[in-house]
C-alpha cells in the first residue's frame, strides 16, 4: 500500500511537470484543433483536417515569434504573452481541479487550490514564452 501511495504521488508530479512544460503549447493546440475540427466537418476528409491542423499550429507558432522579434513596445509582447497564458491558465485550472476533486473534499479549499494552479501554470507558460522568443 505505501508504494502504491508513492507511485501515485511521483506520478501527480510527473504530471504537472509535464503540465508546465507543454503549457506554451495550449494556445497553438487549441487553434489546431479547431482547424482541423472545421476542416473535417467540411467533409474534406481527415488527411487534410491533419494537414489544416498541422498548417493552422504552426503558423501561430510562426507569426507568435515574428511579433516577439520585431516587436519595440513591450505593451505588444505582453499582449502575446497573454495571448498564450491564457488558455494555459484554462488548461491548468481544469488540470489541477481534477487533481484537487480526488484529492480534497469540495469547497472553498478545491476552488482556491485549482485558481493557484491556474496562476501559477499561466506564470509558467508566460515565463517559458519569454523565454523561447529572446
Amino acid at each position: 500500500m505505501l508504494i502504491g501511495l508513492t507511485l501515485i504521488i511521483v506520478a501527480v508530479f510527473m504530471c504537472c511537470a509535464l503540465l508546465f512544460r507543454l503549457s506554451i503549447y495550449a494556445l497553438p493546440l487549441f487553434v489546431a484543433f479547431l482547424a482541423g475540427s472545421a476542416t473535417y466537418r467540411s467533409d474534406s476528409g481527415i488527411v487534410a483536417a491533419l494537414a489544416a491542423a498541422a498548417i493552422a499550429a504552426i503558423t501561430l507558432l510562426a507569426a507568435a515569434q515574428l511579433a516577439l522579434g520585431f516587436a519595440k513596445f513591450g505593451l505588444t509582447r505582453a499582449a502575446v504573452g497573454v495571448a498564450f497564458a491564457a488558455p494555459a491558465a484554462v488548461a491548468g485550472y481544469h488540470a489541477v481541479h481534477g487533481i484537487a476533486a480526488l484529492t480534497m473534499p469540495h469547497g472553498a479549499w478545491q476552488l482556491s487550490v485549482s485558481l493557484l494552479g491556474a496562476a501559477v501554470i499561466a506564470a509558467a507558460s508566460w515565463a517559458q514564452w519569454s523565454r523561447a522568443s529572446l
